[in-house]
């Protein structure tokens, strides 16, 4: 099992930045939409449609109001896990 615990050590000698940055540049994008929409004069009732574009696709499940928060959490864990498949991509190219 040599080549299993040699990624295991390098995963656990550099921490994954890139999966972080890129979900927590999801989250800033979430958080200046809300601001946006809180600021902005609305007396239509369609001030959550930035959200549930946000959301997508998992809003299309059901009703918008049911999958919001879940679809933006959701979001936020694949462009995690997105974001560290190409750190260690990025690294095993670089490596060789």
């Amino acid at each position: 099992m040599g080549g299993g615990d040699g990624l295991n050590a390098e995963l656990k000698a550099r921490p994954n930045r890139l999966g972080i940055y890129i979900a927590v540049s999801y989250i800033l994008i979430v958080l200046a939409v809300f601001a946006a929409t809180a600021l902005a004069p609305h007396d239509d009732g369609m001030e959550w449609i930035p959200f549930v574009m946000l959301a997508m696709p998992w809003v299309r499940m059901g009703r918008a109001q049911e999958f919001l928060l879940p679809g933006l959490f959701l979001n936020v864990f694949i462009l995690y896990l997105l974001g560290t498949v190409f750190e260690i991509a990025r690294r095993r190219i670089l490596r060789r």
